[in-house]
């Protein structure tokens, strides 16, 4: 199913380059990539099944990842006018890139979703990889269950917006890994995602 999916949402981006009316197209744009977000989240759920087959652990590039995700989010960052602001993240780790990509890219569209003003800072410190936002923030009695599987919280029920799949999908990925991930927050005031490297495997050039 989510491989026959994919075709009717690289048609309907085709269709979409059609499109005159700037705004209607910008759009249109945002939703199907959505849709082909959620449909990708799928398929890495998916395929957690079968995690050790294809994993491939080497040094890896935290800035290069940080700003291939952000590129793919550019769009989401303009329309709701959020700054980005990037630093310290000239590290490499020992990680599994494709995969690593995943559990970066699953915290940052949370953070999009749940942000209206502000923006998003992403640093690398103490061995861990931090993304902070100035969005809605978690209550604490919604904090301890946000990496269990279909859990949304006030949130998600207050927006309409979340899966319960994309922290748990992270969760499960970092475990594997042997990474830690971890959440803190305020409500109102943001929240701070952190990805923590085991020191031994650090390589800071």
């Amino acid at each position: 199913w989510v491989h026959q999916i994919k075709t009717p949402i690289a048609a309907s981006q085709l269709l979409v380059a059609e499109v005159a009316d700037r705004q209607l197209k910008q759009q249109l744009e945002q939703e199907i990539f959505k849709i082909d977000s959620y449909t990708n989240l799928v398929l890495q759920y998916l395929r957690l099944e079968s995690f050790h087959d294809d994993l491939v652990l080497k040094q890896v590039q935290i800035e290069d990842l940080v700003k291939e995700i952000i590129r793919k989010y550019a769009l989401f960052f303009i329309q709701k006018g959020l700054t980005i602001n990037l630093h310290d993240l000239d590290v490499k780790v020992v990680s599994d890139e494709k995969w690593l990509l995943v559990i970066i890219e699953q915290v940052l569209s949370n953070s999009l979703k749940y942000t209206k003003s502000g923006g998003i800072e992403i640093y690398f410190k103490d061995n861990g990889l931090h993304l902070k936002d100035s969005g809605i923030g978690i209550k604490n009695s919604d904090i301890l269950r946000v990496f269990e599987r279909g859990f949304s919280g006030y949130n998600g029920r207050l927006t309409q917006q979340s899966s319960g799949l994309g922290l748990y999908l992270s969760k499960k990925i970092a475990d594997q890994l042997g990474h830690d991930i971890s959440i803190s927050s305020q409500v109102g005031q943001g929240t701070t995602v952190s990805i923590h490297f085991q020191k031994q495997k650090l390589a800071i050039d």
